[in-house]
């Protein structure tokens, strides 16, 4: 047999290779014995920690939001009891089928059904679907006695918003909703995230609602559950949950007593000549402050919504309804509603005529009509007032005397005294939406025809139509309030609505000096006593009580131009112009007259006269205010008294004992 010669260097390669693989596999399972050792030794409690993380989860519990409530303590926003159904995908065979089912003896909207289908498809099936809420204690109870019948339907209890006073209150307390896409989106926090994606959260969204919600929503809290690797929840842990911290309270300036008396006369039929009912629906609102604090005692806007609604979710046709309805029961008009201030603006024009230097006895015998330019002004009564001085001019609420004294004033003096009383400004109240009105004047009118030099110079007629509060004159009913308010005190009166925040009284700010003459004042009440009580233009509002004494302002402003009847060449009556065309009515007024305390402002909407519509209104809404005279009664205080609970309501009488 013949024998290979050995060959060393193949050996020598062989054994190299041998050598280096056996390195290597040594180094291997050296280094997989010292991660091995790593992960279950030396960093055990750090993956251990990572491991419990992913095994426990934090889930969010929705805090209650803080009440608001009225002067007295009356909750005006409060929490109740919210019942829900909920539907687990995974414990039926079928959503679709589910919810068929369940409207039997549940009726469920079209919106209702296709939200809970979408979000069937981009949740997990063990994630559980809200198909109602705000259901009534029979549907939850009759769902509750069905549940044995329906697998994977829940019942469960929340808490949701509620608002005890319905209309009366929507404008100023506002309303919640549930939070949009849009919201998440813009939401930097992952906390807010967290909280905002729970059942039954919701965000302020209009009102005071909206302006104090982050306070007003509180601080959330959580629980501890286990979950498995799917995210499904195995366990709670109750012991270890973080209580939620309920949301500040807010108490406000408004007494909701005379709030809903006040909703109640605005939305009062009006009549014609006849006596008989108008058939439209009023729309106008109303204002009252103390005049010495500022505070807001009513702010009536009519007609309203029920803010429950909005709570609940407002459907698609009741949405079009609102936003269609001539009346625009979603707008404040207290704060949004911008007006022609007509005659009340006399009131200003008398002012700056004394400030131009004009005497109090300066008199104008009106015809019932003055030539201006190439064409005759004619007054409201045609046959004229005959001789007037200043202070019957405003009881009388003579054209031709402020026409007359139109032509020796400034525009801008005008303005400047319009400013100081108040007008053609916003308010700091926490509530959106303000509208500044006009108050015109030289640069005004250079700044808003920038783009037509030709309209830009004032000419004398713009005066004229600005004293008697037309022309390119508006205002707000809460302006108006302001200016009755600082010539009543003779003071910077500014309006508040806030009275408690963050648990303490709000400071009132002292009122300044009006820089008014207050002789110039006084012959401005005196005229506006006479509008009421000397048988002036608003007689039919005077009130019984002599303590009481009111003294007013009417005011009608047109919202067109004079109608004539093409047949008889007769003026047409404004009862007979189809409601959007006739003129508004409008009332200023104050009282007690010899010592003021509470300032009034009313706007009907399409009311026809000032004196026929608003000055009544106005009247009926000062006698319940002056009857319970809340601002010399103590106020809430949450320090020392506890709020009022709605089932005592009725027994308080207002104030705090």
């Amino acid at each position: 047999m013949r024998v290979e010669p050995f060959d060393t260097q193949r050996h020598m390669i062989f054994s190299r290779r041998a050598a280096l693989f056996s390195g290597g596999t040594v180094l291997l399972f050296s280094g997989v014995g010292f991660r091995l050792y790593q992960l279950q030794v030396a960093d055990h409690e750090q993956y251990r920690a990572l491991a419990d993380d992913n095994r426990f989860n934090q889930r969010v519990i929705v805090p209650l939001r803080g009440e608001i409530y009225d002067r007295f303590g009356v909750p005006l926003a409060t929490n109740r009891q919210n019942f829900r159904v909920l539907l687990i995908p995974e414990e039926t065979d079928s959503v679709a089928q589910s919810l068929k089912q369940l409207e039997q003896f549940l009726p469920l909207t079209d919106a209702q059904k296709e939200r809970a289908l979408t979000e069937a498809k981009r949740k997990r099936a063990f994630t559980p679907l809200e198909i109602a809420n705000n259901l009534t204690w029979d549907q939850f109870a009759r769902i509750n006695f069905e549940l044995p019948n329906f697998p994977g339907l829940h019942s469960e209890v929340g808490d949701t918003r509620s608002y005890p006073w319905n209309e009366a209150t929507a404008f100023v307390v506002g309303y919640v909703g549930a939070p949009s896409e849009r919201d998440l989106q813009s939401e930097a926090d992952e906390e807010n995230k967290r909280l905002f994606r729970q059942p039954g959260f919701r965000l302020g969204r209009a009102g005071l609602e909206r302006t104090h919600d982050t306070k007003l929503r509180g601080k959330a809290g959580s629980t501890t559950v286990q979950v498995n690797a799917h995210g499904r929840v195995i366990e709670e842990y109750p012991h270890e949950a973080d209580k939620p911290a309920q949301g500040e309270a807010l108490g406000l300036t408004i007494d909701a007593e005379l709030q809903t008396e006040a909703m109640r006369i605005l939305a009062e039929p009006l009549l014609d000549p006849a006596g008989e009912e108008l058939p439209e629906t009023v729309s106008g609102s109303a204002i009252v402050m103390d005049v010495e604090t500022g505070d807001i005692i009513v702010m009536a806007s009519v007609p309203a919504f029920d803010p429950n609604e909005f709570n609940v979710g407002v459907t698609q046709s009741r949405w079009k309804e609102f936003n269609e309805s001539p009346y625009k029961p979603l707008i404040n008009k207290s704060l949004s509603g911008v007006y022609p201030p007509g005659s009340t603006f006399k009131l200003v024009t008398a002012i700056a005529a004394q400030e131009a230097g004009i005497s109090q006895n300066f008199r104008v015998s009106c015809t019932g009509k003055i030539w201006f330019g190439n064409r005759f002004f004619n007054c409201w009564k045609e046959k004229g007032h005959g001789s007037v001085d200043m202070k019957g001019s405003i009881k009388h609420s003579c054209d031709v005397y402020y026409w007359t004294l139109a032509q020796q004033l400034d525009i801008d003096l005008i303005a400047d005294v319009a400013n100081r009383l108040g007008l053609g400004q916003t308010y700091d109240l926490g509530i959106g939406s303000q509208q500044n009105g006009i108050v015109p004047s030289r640069e005004w009118k250079q700044r808003y025809f920038r783009s037509n030099p030709a309209q830009q110079s004032w000419f004398p007629g713009d005066t004229l139509s600005a004293a008697i509060g037309q022309g390119y004159v508006t205002s707000t009913p809460l302006q108006l309030a302001v200016m009755a308010s600082r010539i009543a005190s003779g003071r910077q009166v500014t309006p508040r609505i806030v009275r408690i925040n963050n648990g303490g009284i709000v400071p009132t700010r002292r009122a300044d000096g009006l820089l008014i003459e207050q002789e110039h004042l006084a012959l401005v009440r005196s005229g506006m006593d006479a509008v009421v009580n000397e048988w002036g233009t608003a007689s039919r509002s005077r009130l019984e009580n002599p303590e009481w004494r009111l003294a007013g302002k009417t005011g009608t402003s047109q919202v067109m131009r004079l109608q004539m009847d093409p047949e008889t060449g007769k003026r047409i009556k404004n009862e007979e112009l189809p409601w959007e065309q006739r003129d508004h009515a409008l009332f200023v007024s104050f009282a007690p007259f010899a010592n003021p305390r509470y300032a009034c402002a009313v706007v009907v909407e399409h009311g026809i006269g000032g004196s026929r519509t608003a000055g009544p209104k106005s009247r009926d809404i000062m006698r319940a205010v002056l009857t319970k005279d809340p601002a010399r009664q103590r106020a809430f205080d949450p320090s020392r008294d506890k709020p009022v609970k709605l089932a005592d309501l009725g027994k308080t009488g207002g104030g705090m004992k």
